[in-house]
């Protein structure tokens, strides 16, 4: 096993939480902890699996990325273990990424599932999505809330409040705009927006997202919100940005 901790010189974290990561491969385990402590994260890497609930234990994290295939425990038997006394958000990541393989991660209680290889920026963008949920799911004050500085997206009152001004919104834009803001950074397709927001069969009417997108995007000008911006990925689809980051 091995622990790693951001050191004395590293920059203050912009985050204060520490991920557990469980990977035999060292080359890809040391890989991980340093895209997350460049980010803030403090990390602790665990090459054994059967040491990992002991470190965890001991760490008590507030995210674990899990590799699936390992020699001694296997990741799906350790997120079993994991789940039976524990809610700290699960991220798996594993070379096995066709989708029965993803079913049965999140169906032993993973939050979320990305592959090998990963992008860097997704990855990031996974664990603040799962740690943002996290931090809603036991703030009973702000449970219903998305927060970018002064721009609030208010589930319980179905409102988008810009400073002391309501933004005016549908209720598709709203739940198009609550669906992007769920995870900044990461690039919903339009058939992610097709089925999450409208309840579609994917590929069925694209064109329809590309509208709506744009009403919102002038919605949110118009409201001068500049905490959130709605970008084009090309060939792809959205993401929102968090300009509040870095502030």
């Amino acid at each position: 096993m091995i622990e790693q901790r951001p050191s004395a010189a590293t920059a203050p974290s912009r985050t204060g939480s520490r991920v557990m990561i469980v990977e035999d491969d060292r080359d890809i385990a040391m890989l991980l902890s340093s895209i997350l402590a460049e980010e803030g994260y403090g990390t602790h890497v665990v090459t054994d699996s059967r040491q990992a609930l002991e470190t965890f234990e001991r760490v008590r994290p507030d995210v674990v990325t899990l590799d699936v295939m390992m020699p001694s425990l296997d990741g799906i038997s350790l997120c079993l273990e994991l789940r039976r006394n524990t809610d700290i958000p699960i991220l798996f990541i594993s070379a096995k990424k066709e989708p029965p393989d993803r079913v049965v991660g999140l169906r032993v209680g993973a939050d979320d599932y990305i592959g090998k290889p990963f992008d860097n920026d997704e990855l990031l963008a996974r664990i603040e999505a799962l740690l943002r949920r996290a931090q809603m799911s036991h703030d009973t004050s702000g449970a219903k809330q998305l927060r970018f500085g002064r721009f609030v997206i208010d589930s319980g009152s179905v409102q988008a409040i810009a400073g002391d001004r309501q933004v005016q919104l549908t209720p598709t834009e709203f739940k198009l705009l609550r669906t992007l803001a769920s995870e900044p950074g990461r690039v919903f397709t339009r058939d992610d927006l097709l089925t999450g927001v409208w309840g579609y069969e994917p590929g069925s009417d694209t064109r329809l997202v590309d509208v709506h997108v744009g009403r919102l995007r002038k919605k949110l000008e118009d409201a001068t919100v500049a905490e959130v911006a709605i970008e084009t990925a090309r060939g792809f689809g959205y993401r929102l940005v968090d300009t509040t980051r870095g502030r």
